[in-house]
């Protein structure tokens, strides 16, 4: 679409008549489509002039784009088409709807075709399957309709009767998928994406479409990492787009029999790093393979052997396939510039691992994905890649696999990175003049004194059975549930949750309503309060109590 060649992208909506099953539809379109292949293997059509062009014509259910010459005898070929198959099918194309799109046509041409099709003629961007196609980069009021669909799936109403971790859930589960079928195909720029999380953002911390920065409790960025690694496993949309489209060079190798394969697209940077780094090559006949910048050399490939080399070789040759560069000893002409002691070594090097290497004729090379244990691309694997060597904080991920209500995963979520309001916290910010806790009046109230170290938790939680001592709570938490049998460990995991839980709401209520308990009054309500969690389907913390009772 982006070369200098005379045509237009028409989208033809069809009405489905009489058909009202959908499997007749399907074998209507399929006949149809046999039809559109036939006009294009005849002389009926003119040939397009772009080299390397091989599909004409893209058809999904109903919704149809053709690639044409702006010229009489081409359109009424299509048109008489459209009408036999219509009196035939009694599905006939609803050219009221259709769009013609030129590309590089003249005004004469475009007249031409606003005549014969009586079509609304519109330039690029045109959509097809919802996706804004362009041969020019798109602008910010081409991706408003995107940003706009995120934002009226936003439940503002009911951002108050959620907490905040069925927010988080609701922005997983919705707003983070919308772009995901435009991303497949684009590239979306800093600005939607800055837009779409501004809008994700501010529904997980606020309930709202915007958010002001104190009411922010994590960075966003940290948000946005997988559970894993002390996120809330929000989808990071650049790193999620990139996933997604590693899929299109991964096609382009494993497949080169595809009908777009001839087709010139840029490639973006991002994404082929990210394919070269997970792909490994073993070479076969060599066809398929570059020379330059695959990994074909026993898993590596020439950057990694021998980096100056591969600096003095001109990005044009990076295109060079091994079948190619190994004839004659080519790929030794490609290098250019000086020569220096470091580049003779490594050339030296270079020419006895390719020594090792014997092409087969007639085998096609194979491509392997690095990141899959079947070898096959996946994008959960790519996204998985590009948050390599990013540490995972303690007990990051056995906090949203215990069982216990999400909200109470959500507070330890919070405590696991530091961010709960305790009056430690906000003495430290300048926001009270005491950070004595309000229990016990004789330390700093941070959150691992609040649950372990303060007298008050100390007896609540002799009177659960099980003895603790300050320290952090995470560790504490890890550390203990090591000594008990793996049977008994996820009631325990819940017990921990349920009764820290509750000793913040207690802290919580002494601070704000001025109500205290006694330490076996707190233990008599969690007792209370575990029995409707046992109820609500947590029968792990059943079994523990059951086995405590034995």
């Amino acid at each position: 679409m982006g070369s200098r060649a005379e045509g237009s992208a028409m989208p033809e909506a069809c009405d489905r008549g009489i058909l009202s099953s959908p499997m007749l539809f399907v074998l209507a379109m399929e006949v149809f489509n046999h039809v559109l292949s036939w006009l294009d293997s005849t002389d009926l059509l003119t040939v397009l002039g772009q080299p390397g062009q091989v599909q004409r014509v893209s058809l999904y259910a109903d919704d149809l784009v053709m690639f044409l010459k702006p010229v009489e005898r081409d359109i009424q070929t299509l048109k008489t088409c459209l009408q036999i198959f219509g009196d035939a099918s009694e599905l006939y194309a609803n050219l009221e709807k259709s769009v013609a799109t030129p590309i590089h046509c003249s005004d004469v041409q475009i007249a031409l075709v606003r005549q014969l099709l009586d079509c609304r003629v519109q330039d690029f961007p045109c959509r097809y399957l919802g996706i804004p196609l362009s041969i020019f980069k798109l602008r910010r009021c081409h991706e408003q309709p995107l940003i706009d669909a995120v934002a009226a799936r936003l439940p503002l109403w009911k951002g108050n009767l959620l907490n905040i971790a069925g927010r988080t859930t609701l922005v997983r589960s919705t707003l983070s998928t919308i772009p995901v079928h435009t991303s497949i195909a684009l590239c979306l720029s800093s600005w939607a994406i800055e837009s779409i999380d501004k809008l994700r953002r501010g529904f997980i911390w606020a309930g709202a479409a915007t958010v002001s920065g104190g009411k922010c409790k994590v960075a966003w960025s940290i948000c946005c990492r997988p559970r894993e690694l002390g996120g809330l496993g929000v989808a990071d949309l650049r790193r999620t787009g990139i996933a997604l489209r590693v899929r299109w060079p991964w096609l382009l190798r494993v497949g080169q029999a595809r009908s777009w394969a001839s087709l010139q697209n840029k490639e973006e940077k991002a994404v082929m790093d990210l394919f070269k780094a997970a792909t490994t090559s073993a070479v076969g006949s060599g066809e398929s393979t570059f020379f330059w910048i695959d990994s074909w050399l026993h898993g590596a490939c020439v950057r990694q052997i021998a980096p100056a080399v591969f600096a003095a070789v001109p990005r044009q040759r990076w295109g060079t396939t091994v079948a190619e560069a190994l004839l004659g000893f080519a790929w030794v002409t490609h290098i250019a510039g000086p020569r220096s002691l470091r580049l003779i070594a490594e050339f030296v090097q270079l020419c006895r691992e390719i020594e090792r290497v014997h092409l087969t004729p007639g085998v096609p090379d194979t491509f392997t994905w690095s990141l899959t244990s079947c070898q096959s691309y996946s994008a959960a694997s790519a996204y998985s890649a590009m948050f390599f060597g990013c540490s995972k904080p303690l007990g990051a991920a056995l906090i949203w696999k215990t069982p216990a209500p999400p909200r109470v995963k959500f507070f330890f979520w919070l405590a696991l990175h530091g961010k709960c309001w305790t009056a430690d916290r906000r003495w430290r910010h300048g926001l009270q003049d005491d950070n004595s806790c309000i229990t016990c009046d004789q330390s700093a109230e941070t959150l691992d004194h609040i649950i372990l170290g303060c007298v008050f938790s100390r007896e609540v939680w002799v009177l659960q059975l099980i003895p603790t001592r300050e320290e952090r709570i995470l560790d504490w938490w890890t550390t203990s549930r090591k000594r008990l049998p793996k049977v008994l460990r996820r009631g325990f995991d819940s017990l921990f949750f349920l009764v820290g839980w509750n000793l913040w709401k207690e802290r919580n209520g002494r601070t704000f309503d001025r109500a205290a308990r006694q330490p076996r009054q707190l233990a008599q309500a969690i007792l209370e309060e575990a029995s409707l969690w046992i109820a609500a389907g947590y029968r792990s913390l059943g079994a523990l109590d059951a086995r405590r009772a034995g």
